[in-house]
């Protein structure tokens, strides 16, 4: 696994997040790795795996194995915890707090 700093976890997060939110990502519409991947620095893109991983963890993400790869989509029941981080501004985040518990 790649180490990733706290300031990344955070900044890949909110974009991960976002996107998914933004497709409507909720269990029957889903998006593969490589999507996800599109429109993130280069310096990052390695790190997409371990965070998405991490956000699995604390259940606001989940995946499913599909014939191509693994899909990835938002949990519905996290839904009020999605749209704080997706509200939130600057470097105080919700998300690393959430790793936590």
């Amino acid at each position: 696994m790649v180490k990733v700093k706290k300031s990344e976890y955070i900044l890949l997060s909110r974009t991960l997040i976002k996107k998914l939110y933004d497709e409507t990502c909720f269990g029957k519409g889903s998006l593969y790795l490589d999507n996800l991947k599109k429109g993130i620095p280069n310096e990052l893109l390695d790190k997409v795996e371990t965070v998405l991983n991490a956000l699995i963890n604390q259940n606001i993400c989940n995946k499913k194995k599909k014939t191509h790869g693994w899909k990835y989509f938002l949990n519905i029941k996290r839904l009020d915890k999605i749209r704080e981080i997706i509200k939130e501004k600057g470097n105080s985040s919700i998300i690393p707090i959430l790793l936590m518990i």
